[in-house]
């Protein structure tokens, strides 16, 4: 019998009765064979020209797989006869293989999985499956819009139940808890300003805010409070990352480039540091499903002109910053942020929807360079729309370098355009449009669908998803 293939027997049973009858009933049997795992689809395809140098290579299967099987020795990558490092990530169908580093430009590369791949069942692959592509010089990434903070952005350590503080802290920024009153923050030494709506502290260079100071405090503390929660869903709602499941979790000595990354288990930093570089208009999120730790002595150390009020630590788990760890960057975390002796927090802020703790500590703000003070782009950007999917609103964020006509439509899988939301001249800069459906000229149907923005000689094109 082939692999995946119905049979059907008839089968004649006769008997006969106690009168001398004889009767004939026939049966029909169907029997389905069960399918031996192969290759649906593959990204890049086979013999794809222009690949990008920093590739995620995917693979399909037609069944759920063995997620054991599929390894960096069962799925290789090969440059001629040389094996390209990499690790091996697994989710529904489809495996992707991430090189260690970015591939070679306008080369050849092989990719080959054998048949120590299984399903669930255990059936291996009958054949080894090869396919080959080539990179052109491009390194391309899909360019996140920073994630919008809100007054949330307002302070450098916002909390909902606590903030305790031991040994000489050093805080510079605004402080904010709510909705715990402000006996819950510790260790600071308040003292009550006379209009009764902050506090102030020998050990913080700005304001302490809680829940039950005076008016106007308590509605401003609930909307920083709320600006946190929208903060970490949109972190944590953005889609197609560039990354996943990078090293395994494990970010020790490496350097990681602009982008969106998403983790399905902890993240862990180790003495030996990690570098986020890129510029100072380039955006990071991290998303991680469970804990953040950076070991004892860790830095995050910036190159290029990085900016730590680019950088997003979307945390569901537990944030740990070790001994004298140095930690930069936007802290949004689901639970609690906990700071051991001597860690600091410089050009960061730390977002947590439980409490804050902290042991002789050192926290800023993150500093605004003159490139960041400077509000022209450099460069033109078309950035994903968010939410997406949607329903039944959503944003696009582009930026254009000079000023001149700019053209921003939508058009339907065929072609066809159904929205134009702007065709105007318009100087350089930043711009955020709504894509609303409740509006009637624009009442679409559920499906995919196109954005194109035209600016001067820039032209890109992005998709969206519209759910009803």
């Amino acid at each position: 019998m082939k692999n995946e293939t119905n049979y059907s027997k008839t089968l004649l049973i006769r008997w006969t009765r106690f009168i001398g009858v004889m009767l004939t009933i026939a049966f029909m049997v169907n029997v389905t064979t069960l399918a031996q795992p192969t290759v649906n689809l593959t990204n890049p395809a086979n013999a794809e020209t222009g690949v990008a140098l920093n590739i995620q290579i995917t693979t399909t299967f037609n069944m759920a797989m063995d997620a054991l099987t599929l390894t960096a020795s069962t799925i290789t990558l090969k440059q001629g006869t040389t094996q390209v490092s990499g690790f091996v990530s697994y989710s529904g169908m489809t495996s992707t293989y991430i090189p260690s580093s970015n591939l070679v430009p306008n080369t050849t590369y092989s990719v080959t999985i054998t048949t120590g791949v299984k399903n669930l069942s255990g059936d291996a692959m009958v054949n080894n499956y090869v396919w080959s592509f080539t990179t052109g010089t491009a390194v391309v990434f899909n360019p996140q819009p920073p994630v919008d903070l809100g007054t949330a952005g307002n302070f450098v350590l916002l909390a909902k139940t606590g903030i305790s503080s031991t040994g000489t802290t050093q805080i510079t920024g605004d402080i904010g808890l709510s909705p715990a009153a402000a006996s819950f923050i510790t260790g600071f030494g308040l003292i009550a300003d006379a209009s009764g709506t902050f506090s102030s502290s020998s050990l913080v260079t700005g304001k302490l805010y809680a829940a039950d100071f005076a008016a106007p405090t308590p509605t401003m503390m609930i909307t920083a409070v709320g600006d946190m929660e929208t903060a970490y869903t949109n972190a944590a709602g953005r889609v197609t990352p560039d990354f996943s499941e990078l090293y395994t979790g494990n970010l020790t000595g490496q350097t990681l480039l602009p982008g969106l990354y998403k983790w399905t288990t902890g993240v862990l930093v180790s003495a030996g540091g990690v570098t986020i570089s890129g510029s100072a208009s380039d955006v990071w999120i991290f998303q991680i499903a469970q804990n953040l730790t950076l070991g004892n002595g860790a830095m995050v150390t910036l190159i290029g002109g990085a900016q730590a009020s680019n950088i997003f630590w979307q945390v569901a788990g537990q944030v740990t910053l070790g001994t004298t760890a140095a930690m930069q960057g936007i802290i949004l975390c689901k639970t609690q942020i906990a700071m051991n002796t001597g860690a600091t927090l410089n050009n960061g802020r730390a977002l947590a929807q439980t409490a804050i703790t902290l042991d002789a500590n050192a926290i800023t703000t993150p500093t605004v360079t003159s490139v960041e003070n400077d509000l022209t782009p450099q460069a033109f950007t078309l950035f994903q729309n968010y939410p997406n999917p949607f329903n039944p609103s959503t944003k696009i964020q582009y930026t254009i370098a000079n000023s001149g006509l700019v053209s921003l439509k939508v058009f339907d899988v065929l072609g066809n355009e159904v929205a134009v939301l702007v065709n105007s001249n318009q100087e350089a800069g930043n711009y955020i449009v709504p894509f609303n459906m409740n509006k009637a000229k624009w009442n679409l149907s559920s499906g995919v669908y196109f954005y194109r923005l035209e600016a001067g000689a820039f032209v890109s094109t992005k998709k969206l998803i519209l759910l009803k």
